[in-house]
């Protein structure tokens, strides 16, 4: 499974644009655990707060595959993005 960092989220991650994980998840819960341990707590409260990113699996936001009680495969890909806004 492959994780893309988009924007100021690689912040959170030391600069890495991708993150994969040779861990089976059946959720994306699973998967964000393992991106907290793996990065460290500001990363985890980052992912904690609803209103700072958007996260696709396989193209589609979460809130139409499940939430965090999504479904995960071992071949989908996770896209995490930083919410914008302009004006």
């Amino acid at each position: 499974m492959e994780v893309t960092f988009y924007g100021n989220i690689k912040k959170y991650t030391n600069g890495e644009k991708i993150f994969s994980s040779k861990t089976t998840h059946q959720t994306l819960r699973e998967l964000l655990a393992e991106l907290g341990e793996f990065y460290g707590e500001s990363f985890g409260q980052f992912l904690k707060n609803d209103d700072t990113c958007l996260i696709l699996i396989n193209g589609k936001g979460v809130a139409l595959t499940g939430g965090v009680d999504s479904p995960l495969g071992a071949e989908d890909k996770v896209e995490i993005l930083p919410f914008v806004v302009a004006g």
